[in-house]
């Protein structure tokens, strides 16, 4: 391998500047490279080197100032009270806080930049003062005059003329907020910039500041690099490769905003540096990379002290290479790739001359523990993220406890959150701590937790933060013993950005609600990560992109090199349109892209044995598809590249349910089972495995998350609507008149708060977006459903729900034959004095359930009475009903025909049409489906039918119904039947035990 670039900066600043450096200071983007640095000058140097100094430019702007960089939490908060001065908009931080980072964003790039914040938002409505605007010249007014021809029709849009009236106060928020800042001492990194470019004077503390490997240069750092210039105190080392480089015939006139920095990368073409797959390539490198002749006016404002026309380190991306495109199916198939890339060529012997790039850096940890054992030495310099860690995982359940998790003002935990928080692994270490007078060992005591002294409004931002920063102070005493140092390290971390929001909710600076407060915790955890420790110059280099700066090596492999990852999610979010940017010279979405061209680039043109890894594959809406930069690489490198692609070594081959044979443990837990239900019998129809799964071995679904309304919440929510307010009516009236549902259907008030008591009932808030709309739909289906009842009216309602539980007991017999042993007529028995006499072969069972509604009304086609047992459906209704009664067994129609519906109808009318209790007069019974969504507003009667025929008396179909039944009873118990699985595997792809089938 050729020399690095830092090995060139280090042999001339020896030979410049001797070994007594302690004068020098250099200056890099970053501070990884200065490790590196170091350590050339001190193998290069023949004697004891005094060392540079060596700072960031960030410190260089740091050290001029008096100014702190204020926590970014911080500075949104005091830009929101300079918001609301400003424009005299009540607008809440919870609402205003996404806007108010874009508004910083714009505000530190203006500063950057050193623009006119009040020409940029200048009032776009007079349009006639661009004629007056003498300091653009005639391009930069002819890009204004395009994006203001957007807004010379219509003038008057409501949409244009609230953007018109926010952006009129983007200059004043811009003044107030910086005043704001200023008076506490504290500032955005921009303005902290700005102050230090503009200073008259500067003490600088060293000799010499050299500025080794800076790129993209903006207009702060260009104004300070001249000043030290003129004062002889600055020295430039530009790294670059003439690949990207324009020839002088290319030379073009640009505006200031085109400038570029020691030939970094910078386009301001969009079609250039925007090329997707699905876009046209550029032929030419200099079209692609970097056509601006400013590139040489840098060079010749900033001369670089190495020499631009030395082939050996400005012309290595010509040199031959060896170039590998790698198309994977995963991303851990990439991070199991890269285990073999390091023992293929023994390239993890090289050490620091071999790098692992990560484009996506969330592929580290399937990268860690794919690490061969002889890659012994490794140095990683992304750190671990904080967001993987337990500690993260436990405030994120302790934030769904307080915010959630609150129910009854304040006053219950809703235990499906304390459930979660006592699974955790750390849970243990918490039993000596109270949450808010409550001890968390009670939870597997209580399914709801009281707490009489603790109502919600106490429950502020500061007390939530200071008490879950306890928590985690005491599991980091806890678990300090076991001397796990990235425990404790990710204890300490969550710690400080606890503490860190205490504190700015204790000032009164953060004022948001916790649903706010959550968000901003989740923010930062997953942006703070964790540093690993050890030698960073020893060893293979595993790192993401932005840390690749200034650094060469011999062997790379790039991974997840994917469009979105490299360049890396850019995108033009901004107050300031793309026009008026460009027009006064802020960055635009060109430059983000350029910049990472140029790092890309650079990272390959020393390296000799180059592999890039993307992912092919589509998911979540995301394209398998390769970096643009990788397919300019096809078309202008010159270099061979080969072409490989990841498969799996073994072919997965389906899993087969077996079925399970009837055991002596499996009959004795059958014979436990004493009453089953219609949805227990449904199940078995459906699938017997199935069966096996929930009622046999008892494996639960998991619990729906209460915020979180799935289709079952839903319908608990509309049955418990429609009976609280037929309860409330039946306790006033046993006759249901039509001038009590008006009083409903005419009062949308009422309607709506007894839904929200039917929420309560189901501890769950109408606290979100789509809590709020299925909130709507329920109202709505309520008054469905009370408009079709009126059409019956009068009538009278029997039961509901709790009180109309129905069971009777059946008897059958498991003989092999199956021969079933019944009364005459098969009737259902529903005293125990009519309990048939079994024998040892015999089987007592007892089925049955709760019933929506139990009603009687005036059948209008005999005039008698009718007894209707309504079961209400929020679904879809079937397309057609069923032909026979054994449909409704039959395991192929429970899906299609929805005959499970059938099964517990007609029971349940079965059951009451010979219940004494429920029928003492014998009226006839009908089963009735009353499906609220398709259900038209007039004239719909939701009896059940058979073959088009209205089921008017269950009775009929008794005999034919029940032989069925028994059937279905004696299969579930006999030991020569096996719980087997469906054959039709479109059932299986909402039912819950499908995992365990190996689906």
């Amino acid at each position: 391998m050729n020399k690095t670039f830092l090995e060139y900066v280090a042999e001339d600043i020896i030979s410049k500047y001797g070994t007594d450096l302690s004068r020098i200071a250099v200056v890099f983007p970053n501070k990884r490279a200065a490790l590196f640095l170091n350590e050339h000058l001190a193998r290069l140097a023949s004697q004891p080197v005094w060392s540079p100094a060596y700072i960031t430019i960030s410190d260089l702007f740091r050290q001029h100032t008096d100014l702190k960089t204020a926590d970014p939490i911080k500075l949104i908060c005091d830009i929101h009270k300079s918001f609301t001065k400003c424009t005299g908009i009540d607008e809440t931080l919870d609402h205003f806080y996404g806007w108010g980072q874009l508004l910083l964003a714009d505000f530190d790039d203006i500063d950057k930049n050193m623009a006119d914040a009040d020409s940029i938002f200048c009032n776009l409505k007079d349009i006639h003062e661009l004629d007056d605007i003498s300091y653009l010249d005639n391009e930069q007014k002819e890009m204004l005059a395009r994006f203001f021809a957007n807004f010379s029709d219509d003038i008057d849009s409501e949409l244009k003329k609230r953007f018109l009236s926010l952006w009129s106060h983007f200059g004043d928020i811009y003044h107030d907020y910086n005043r704001r800042l200023t008076e506490q001492g504290i500032g955005y990194e921009g303005a902290i910039y700005r102050k230090v470019a503009s200073e008259q004077t500067l003490h600088l503390k060293y000799d010499k500041y050299l500025f080794v490997g800076f790129n993209l240069l903006q207009k702060v750092e260009r104004v300070l690099f001249s000043r030290l210039m003129k004062e002889d105190k600055a020295k430039f080392y530009w790294d670059f490769d003439e690949y990207y480089m324009p020839s002088p015939s290319q030379h073009l006139t640009t505006s200031p905003s085109h400038h570029l920095s020691g030939g970094a990368l910078v386009s301001s073409a969009p079609t250039n540096l925007t090329t997707s797959p699905s876009h046209h390539l550029n032929t030419s490198p200099s079209q692609h990379l970097n056509t601006s002749p400013s590139q040489h006016l840098n060079l010749s404002d900033f001369p670089n002290e190495l020499d631009n026309t030395d082939p050996d380190i400005y012309a290595n991306m010509r040199r031959p290479k060896r170039i590998r495109f790698i198309s994977s199916p995963t991303e851990n198939a990439q991070a199991r790739f890269a285990a073999n890339w390091l023992l293929e060529n023994h390239r993890y012997r090289a050490g620091r001359k071999t790098a692992i790039v990560m484009c996506d850096e969330s592929i580290l940890l399937p990268i860690m523990h794919s690490l061969p054992p002889e890659a012994d030495k490794v140095n990683i310099t992304s750190g671990f993220p904080l967001a993987m860690t337990p500690v993260a995982s436990l405030v994120m359940l302790l934030f769904d406890l307080y915010t959630l998790g609150l129910r009854k003002k304040g006053t219950a935990f809703n235990p499906h959150y304390l459930k979660k928080l006592m699974a955790h692994p750390y849970a243990h270490h918490l039993q000596e701590v109270h949450l808010k007078g409550v001890h968390l060992s009670q939870v597997h005591q209580e399914e709801q937790v009281h707490q009489p002294n603790s109502p919600s409004h106490h429950l502020t931002t500061s007390t939530i933060l200071h008490h879950i920063a306890t928590l985690v102070k005491q599991v980091g005493i806890a678990t300090k013993p076991e001397g796990d140092p990235l425990t404790q390290e990710s204890v300490f971390r969550m710690y400080t950005i606890l503490n860190r929001l205490a504190t700015l909710a204790d000032s009164g600076d953060l004022l948001v609600d916790n649903t706010t407060l959550r968000r901003l915790v989740s923010q930062l955890v997953s942006s703070s990560s964790i540093p690993f420790h050890g030698e960073p110059v020893v060893g293979v280099q595993i790192m993401g992109v932005l840390e690749t700066r200034n650094i060469d090596f011999d062997h790379l492999l790039l991974l997840s090199c994917n469009e979105g990852n490299m360049p890396k999610g850019i995108n033009d979010s901004s107050f300031i349109p793309y026009t008026i940017r460009k027009a006064h010279h802020l960055t635009t979405i060109d430059n983000k892209v350029a910049i990472y061209s140029y790092y890309f680039h650079r990272l390959l043109q020393r390296a000799r044995d180059i592999t890039i890894a993307y992912n092919n594959s589509t998911d979540n809406g995301h394209t398998g598809e390769m970096s643009r930069f990788m397919l300019q690489l096809l078309v202008e490198s010159g270099q061979k590249i080969d072409h490989y692609s990841l498969t799996a070594k073994n072919h997965p081959t389906p899993l087969m349910p077996k079925p399970i044979q009837k055991d002596e443990a499996t009959l004795g837990k059958l014979q436990q089972i004493s009453h089953l239900s219609p949805s227990a019998l449904n199940t078995y129809i459906r699938c017997p495995l199935a069966f096996y799964y929930q009622y046999i071995a008892h494996i639960q679904e998991p619990h729906p998350d209460p915020e979180t309304i799935d289709n079952r919440m839903f319908g608990n929510i509309f049955h418990r609507a429609a009976y609280l307010i037929y309860k409330d009516i039946t306790d006033r009236s046993p006759l249901i008149e039509k001038a009590h549902i008006q009083a409903y259907l005419s009062n949308r008030t009422l309607l709506a708060n007894v839904v929200d008591r039917a929420f309560q009932a189901e501890q769950c808030t109408p606290n979100n977006g789509l809590q709020i709309i299925n909130r709507e739909v329920i109202i709505q289906y309520i008054t469905k459903l009370l408009k079709i009842d009126q059409q019956l009216c009068p009538f009278s309602i029997l039961a509901m729900e709790e009180e109309a539980k129905v069971y009777t007991q059946l008897s059958f017999t498991t003989s092999p034959s199956h021969h079933l042993t019944t009364s005459p007529s098969h009737h259902l028995t529903t005293s125990p004095s009519h309990h048939l006499t079994t024998s040892p072969s015999h089987h007592l069972i007892t089925i049955g359930g709760i019933i929506d509604r139990l009603d009687i009304l005036t059948d209008k086609q005999t005039g008698k009475p009718r007894i209707r047992v309504v079961d209400y459906k929020t679904g879809n209704q079937p397309s057609s009903p069923i032909k026979n009664i054994d449909e409704i067994f039959d395991p192929n129609n429970i899906r299609s025909k929805h005959s499970n519906y059938y099964l517990q109808a007609i029971l349940y009318s079965l059951i009451v049409s010979r219940s004494k209790r429920w029928n003492p007069a014998n009226h006839p019974v009908s089963p009735a489906l009353l499906f609220i969504k398709q259900a038209p507003a007039n004239h719909y009667d939701p009896t059940l039918h058979i073959d088009k025929h209205p089921i008017s008396d269950v009775t009929v179909y008794e005999e034919e119904f029940l032989t069925k039944l028994k059937h279905t009873l004696a299969d579930i118990y006999s030991p020569d039947v096996p719980f087997t699985p469906t054959d039709d595997r479109k059932k299986c792809e909402l039912c819950p035990y499908r995992m365990l089938c190996g689906l």
